[in-house]
């Protein structure tokens, strides 16, 4: 059965694609008629492969990682599927990459909860790796400018001035959310929250003409890798602001493991 383009179902509006470089691909997506996100994407998983035996001695230590991997058309394996639950709906599509196999979800809940998700599983998995999926958000709440970015700090949101990277400190308001994006003229926000035994990092972003796939870590060997490349000191209040959550999964004895955001839109 094929997959409609949009679909229309528990409130939302989601128009979707298999994108050659960054995955399943969603954009112009809105809840209840209202839009939310332009466009969300996973660019690439990169793979550090840790060996206990590198050292200073070790003339070729980068051959160790990080090693990257982008999902697109290539490497997706069977059918892109939408699944309905109770109070919402899923897409799912799987990507092989040499030994190791990746699910990305995209979960949208009718109150207005998305939840971007990646398993990873595969014979590739082993003691030595740590993976790190790449999430790009473009929201464009009530529209793409006006917004700010804010952090839960101190018991309270903090206006981000400019741009600049944003770790997640275990910190997170009473609702349980670590970074929200607010759109000034509305008082519409997108909050957005570590998937639980995660450790996350969001970088905010300008957004730039051209910030658009493929997208690659690093622009050459030993560059500012990417995210951190794109971000300078560009103000974000009152801009059109893109955001990286960049996940960080360690392999232990609970692989499979599914890492990911949880994205809520809090309508003003």
């Amino acid at each position: 059965m094929s997959v409609p383009s949009p679909i229309r179902e528990a409130s939302w509006q989601v128009h979707w694609k298999v994108s050659e470089s960054a995955g399943l691909t969603v954009y112009l997506v809105d809840f209840r008629n209202r839009r939310v996100l332009w466009e969300g994407s996973l660019p690439y998983v990169t793979v550090d492969h840790q060996r206990q035996d590198v050292g200073p001695e070790d003339e070729h230590p980068d051959i160790h990682g990080p090693f990257w991997f982008p999902l697109g058309t290539r490497s997706l394996r069977g059918d892109v599927r939408m699944n309905k639950f109770r109070g919402g709906f899923e897409l799912a599509a799987d990507f092989a990459a040499g030994p190791f196999r990746y699910t990305q979800l995209w979960r949208f809940h009718e109150d207005g909860r998305v939840s971007p998700w990646l398993t990873i599983h595969g014979r590739g998995l082993h003691a030595w790796h740590s993976y790190h999926p790449h999430w790009r958000f473009d929201f464009d709440v009530h529209g793409a400018m006006d917004d700010a970015f804010e952090t839960w700090s101190n018991g309270r949101w903090t206006r981000v001035s400019e741009e600049g990277w944003l770790p997640y400190t275990g910190e997170v308001s009473p609702e349980g959310d670590a970074w929200r994006q607010v759109d000034f003229g509305s008082g519409a926000a997108v909050h957005v929250r570590p998937h639980h035994w995660e450790d996350a990092e969001i970088f905010a972003i300008r957004y730039r003409p051209g910030d658009w796939p493929p997208f690659s870590p690093r622009t050459s060997f030993g560059e500012q890798p990417f995210p951190a490349g794109y971000a300078g000191n560009e103000p974000l209040d009152g801009q059109d602001i893109s955001i990286w959550y960049v996940g960080h999964v360690h392999y232990d004895r609970s692989f499979p493991f599914t890492a990911g955001p949880w994205i809520r839109v809090v309508e003003a």
